[in-house]
């Protein structure tokens, strides 16, 4: 679906000032979001976890900090920090892995951006599922296009009730990677159908957070 097409479906009443996160987490440092097989993904997390016990190797030759992951039967879902993508590519070679893909992240949405509140702990009946949404040009709207989808999207959620919630999303140039929590994915297609954007895959996932700082001490 064109962003575009999007957002003149959307009728907004007044005008919401929304703060995006940031991706950048330290001067210099941009965010990728990084799609592995599962083999893969065990390599890539084994070797960020030595890292982060003190073992030096090629996340400190190459500045890439893992943020966050998530695991699935399937391909695994991993977030990281780092200058940029052909550093992300060069430590990947470095241990051997393949990636099926490696995306920038334009920047994160989450429900605070909004006047929603933050996620927490995950509610007692959800689980975590990551929604993949297919949205040529997502990271290139400007402020008050991204304003409007995401309270929009946020209102929503408000509507169908404490069955979803929204934890946050990465936007790209190809689309959305959206984290959501939920008591059953149905309410996450409700959602999408309401909202009339793309939901494809819905995977349910093993959310990690890691939050690793290896691109600030990099050479």
């Amino acid at each position: 679906m064109d962003c575009y097409k999007l957002v003149g479906k959307l009728s907004i009443a007044g005008f919401i000032y929304w703060l995006s996160m940031s991706v950048t987490s330290a001067e210099g440092l941009k965010q990728f979001v990084v799609t592995v097989d599962r083999a893969a993904g065990e390599v890539v997390s084994a070797s960020q976890l030595a890292a982060s016990a003190g073992n030096n190797g090629a996340e400190q030759e190459y500045g890439v900090s893992m943020l966050e992951e998530f695991r699935a039967q399937g391909n695994w879902i991993q977030s990281f920090s780092a200058a940029s993508i052909s550093d992300i590519e060069a430590y990947l070679a470095a241990l051997e892995v393949e990636p099926q893909s490696v995306i920038e992240s334009a920047f994160i949405h989450t429900p605070e951006s909004v006047d929603g509140p933050k996620a927490g702990e995950v509610r007692e009946g959800h689980k975590v599922y990551m929604i993949e949404r297919d949205i040529p040009g997502a990271g290139d709207l400007p402020q008050e296009m991204r304003d409007k989808i995401a309270l929009a999207s946020q209102g929503t959620i408000e509507k169908i009730g404490d069955g979803i919630e929204w934890d946050h999303s990465y936007v790209t140039s190809e689309g959305t990677f959206c984290v959501y929590r939920a008591n059953d994915p149905t309410l996450i297609k409700e959602h999408a159908k309401m909202m009339e954007v793309p939901a494809n895959p819905i995977t349910e996932v093993e959310h990690i957070v890691r939050n690793f700082e290896f691109s600030r001490v990099s050479q």
